[in-house]
């Protein structure tokens, strides 16, 4: 009895990490949405200051909860729903989210002003993205670091910084998203 226990137990083993070895990344159509949202919301920086924290406020919640529905039907179309992997991603884009929210007291009692305020919000979701690479999905980790050499280029960049900024952060995403997509083979969902 012990002995076809054991067996059981080894095979369910073998078949998480087949499971979990087959896993694709998220579906290119999360990382299509990031990177609109992204070329939208970092070019408002310069077009429209006065509307990106409206922008994001809205924009931001509901392309997370666009991301967790894509990613859900995604697990569901490619036969490996993974609980204990969509609460990580989850919690960790949650994290992020809240983050951000806590350091907006900053700005409006005017401790740290917008435009400094902005960098640092970029600098929080730079680290949020290279540390999703790290754990979660690895074309994250270089967008990440790309978002962080952003950071640094907007020091330089006396015109249009965050539009040249969103552009390339926004073709990181599309190209990471796609080449996630060419070798997971997974559909375009």
């Amino acid at each position: 009895m012990a002995s076809s226990k054991q067996l059981t137990n080894d095979l369910e083993y073998l078949g998480a990490l087949l499971r979990k070895s087959e896993r694709g990344g998220s579906p290119f159509m999360i990382y299509a949405l990031w990177a609109v949202l992204v070329l939208v919301g970092f070019s408002m920086v310069d077009f429209a200051p006065h509307r990106v924290g409206l922008f994001w406020f809205i924009a931001g919640p509901l392309g997370g909860v666009a991301s967790a529905i894509l990613g859900h039907r995604y697990g569901l179309t490619i036969g490996q729903l993974n609980r204990e992997d969509g609460l990580r991603h989850l919690w960790h884009w949650f994290g992020i989210m809240l983050a951000i929210l806590l350091a907006v007291p900053l700005g409006v009692s005017g401790a740290i002003a917008w435009p400094v305020l902005s960098r640092v919000f970029l600098l929080i979701v730079a680290l949020a993205y290279f540390l999703a690479g790290v754990h979660l999905e690895r074309p994250l980790k270089w967008v990440g670091l790309l978002m962080m050499a952003g950071y640094v280029s907007l020091f330089f960049i006396p015109a249009y910084g965050w539009t040249l900024v969103g552009i390339l952060v926004s073709l990181s995403l599309v190209v990471s998203g796609w080449v996630e997509r060419r070798r997971g083979g997974t559909p375009d969902r």
